[in-house]
């Protein structure tokens, strides 16, 4: 879901551009050293679009001629700096469990309308008996760097709203904070990339962290569902 390109010039931001992107560049200007940064929205939301900064850029040498066209087609990737951790895939395993007071659960999926890639997703129903998820991973202990971007990308799909988040762990206390609730997408999925700095910045008194999932049945429809795969941790060393 990379929905923009941030061009910058050796000196400045020259501006950020929807995909596929016409970028106008002055005869005056001359020639130049370009670099491109793929975008994304942060948290989904339209209006926080950003360069998403563990992706590799492209430099691009431009020497302009009048009514001229060059075109860039270049596929990116994490940069050598940036560690991603697999939180869960659900490829082997399901490393979500519920809470005491939780009457739905995440369960390791393998039919083929419910998965998004690979062998298997995960899957939570909804009903009048069972309203409520309250999940989180158990015992992953995430390390999580309080000095740095940190960020989780994760696909999903639902038909009714439900809150992801964190728990910030210790060994007296347990803080959980959802963070961003994702909208119905019907059968779509849609990959996010939700910003975890400013949680894991002020949890100071935090030892380690899970990701935490809260869904409360609203009555929209008759069941309702979500369905979660590829939630990977990224950040710096």
């Amino acid at each position: 879901r990379i929905e923009d390109v941030w061009v910058y010039t050796e000196t400045d931001v020259y501006g950020a551009f929807p995909l596929p992107a016409d970028i106008p560049w002055p005869m005056t200007k001359g020639p130049a050293t370009l670099r491109f940064l793929p975008g994304i929205r942060a948290n989904g939301v339209s209006a926080t679009r950003q360069p998403y900064p563990f992706f590799e850029t492209l430099e691009w040498d431009l020497v302009p001629e009048p009514g001229g066209r060059d075109t860039v087609i270049w596929t990116t990737t994490y940069n050598d700096f940036a560690q991603v951790s697999v939180v869960e895939d659900f490829e082997l395993a399901n490393r979500f469990s519920e809470s005491i007071t939780s009457t739905s659960e995440i369960h390791r999926v393998t039919e083929p309308e419910w998965v998004f890639e690979g062998e298997a997703s995960g899957r939570a129903e909804l009903t009048p008996t069972e309203a409520l998820l309250v999940a989180a991973t158990n015992e992953q202990q995430l390390e999580l760097n309080s000095e740095g971007p940190v960020w989780l990308e994760m696909d999903f799909s639902c038909n009714q709203v439900f809150a992801i988040g964190l728990e910030a762990h210790n060994l007296v206390e347990v803080t959980r904070t959802p963070i961003l609730v994702l909208n119905p997408t019907g059968t779509e999925w849609k990959k996010i990339y939700l910003d975890l700095g400013p949680v894991v910045r002020s949890s100071t008194s935090a030892a380690w962290f899970e990701i935490s999932l809260d869904a409360n049945y609203d009555g929209s429809v008759d069941t309702a569902w979500l369905a979660l795969d590829n939630l990977k941790i990224v950040q710096y060393e």
